[in-house]
């Protein structure tokens, strides 16, 4: 897992946009072979209006300000006890995001000692 982010996103929902406070974390999905990301959106329901809050199931859109990187799509699949809206990512990260485990070159294994994890190490090792 990388070390995520914490801190402001711009969030976009239903057309209207707003800054709030948000804790993201990703991690290495080995069964699908790509990165997984989710996170907590704080005080989203005060920031865009209290009689409008978004559902579980909304779809909307998430800018970390301060990466550069795309904005990123993401569905709301709960709110936790103290109203934060919880999202899971349906598209890359809106922040840099760890290698995956296929993007690591052969000499950059942590351990080149350790034994091979991918197929192609495999068939390499056994040459």
């Amino acid at each position: 897992m990388s070390e995520g982010y914490r801190g402001r996103a711009e969030i976009l929902v239903d057309g209207r946009q707003v800054v709030v406070d948000v804790q993201l974390a990703d991690w290495f999905d080995p069964i699908s072979g790509r990165h997984r990301w989710r996170g907590r959106l704080r005080d989203l329901a005060a920031a865009l209006a209290p009689d409008a809050p978004p559902s579980t199931g909304t779809e909307l859109t998430v800018t970390v300000l301060d990466t550069g990187r795309a904005a990123a799509t993401a569905r709301v699949t709960d709110i936790d006890l103290w109203g934060s809206h919880m999202i899971d990512g349906i598209s890359a990260p809106p922040y840099p995001a760890g290698p995956d485990e296929l993007d690591l070159l052969d000499g950059d294994r942590p351990d080149p000692g350790l034994p091979a994890t991918d197929t192609a190490d495999i068939r390499r090792e056994q040459r």
